[in-house]
Formats: structure tokens, sequence, C-alpha cells
């Protein structure tokens, strides 16, 4: 007697390998998209401190060349260590805070060298997250001092 198979199980057979597949897909899209969310958030991070770096840079060259005429452009945002160092903090969204607030998330290491027989104001400015103290963006830039002796 021959035994009838039914089609059902091929059927179901193909639908089981058709989920398979369709699963594995949404897993690797799934995994690009928190991908793509994390390089967006690298991204924004280091732009904003391309950006603080640029600025700070900037205002040195645009004042005296010297600690306090840098200082005087970030009045109360600088914390200062010494007469050639001082830091700015700063919370998630870049936003200037203050360094004992649970908002500070970033730091701004700015070092002003400027010796008197140099010609030249050098600026270092680093800029690090506080979470895991890891360095994102550093810019060096110089100014010349027309009144220097040199």
């Amino acid at each position: 007697m021959k035994r009838r198979t039914s089609g059902s199980s091929l059927f179901l057979m193909e639908m089981i390998i058709t989920i398979l597949f369709f699963s594995i897909a949404c897993a690797i899209c799934v995994q690009s998209f928190v991908t793509s969310k994390l390089l967006d958030e690298q991204t924004k991070e280091l732009n904003s401190a391309i950006n603080i770096a640029q600025g700070l840079c900037d205002a040195m060259r645009g004042t005296d060349g010297s600690i306090y005429g840098l200082t005087a452009v970030y009045d109360d945002e600088v914390i200062g260590e010494d007469d050639s160092y001082f830091q700015i903090y700063y919370d998630k969204d870049f936003n200037v805070c203050s360094p004992i607030s649970d908002d500070a998330m970033y730091v701004a290491d700015v070092t002003l060298k400027v010796l008197p027989t140099d010609p030249l104001a050098t600026i270092n400015v680093i800029v690090t997250d506080l979470e895991d103290y890891k360095e994102i963006y550093s810019l060096t830039a110089t100014k010349f001092l027309e009144g220097a002796q040199g």
C-alpha cells in the first residue's frame, strides 16, 4: 500500500527556514543601527571638543597672549591653578558648568607658555572625557608677541 505524503510538512519546513533567515537579517540590521548610533555620539563629542579647543586658541590669539587676557574672555568659567594653567568644565551638551556639579562630564585643560625672552606664546588645549579620562582632542597653537624681547 502506498503511503501518501502530505505537502504541509514541506511547507512548514520552508516557513521555518524563511523565519530563520529573516531573524538573522533583523539581528544584523539592529547591530548596524546600534553601531551607527555609537559612531554618531563619538562624532558629536569629537566635533564639540574641536570647537572648544579652537575657540580657546582663537581667544589666545585675539588677546595679548597672556594668561590674564585669556582668562578675561572665560572669566566665570575658569578654574585657575597658577599663572600658566587653568581648566574649564563642561556638561554632557558641552555647556560650561561648575567643576563640583554632578553635570561635569568633560574638562578642557589649558596650558599657556610665555617666556619673557621668547617672542612666541604657546597654548596647549587638551579636552578630556571625565568618565574614563580619555583624551578626546588636543590642539597646540602659537602667537607672535610683538613687544617681546628676543
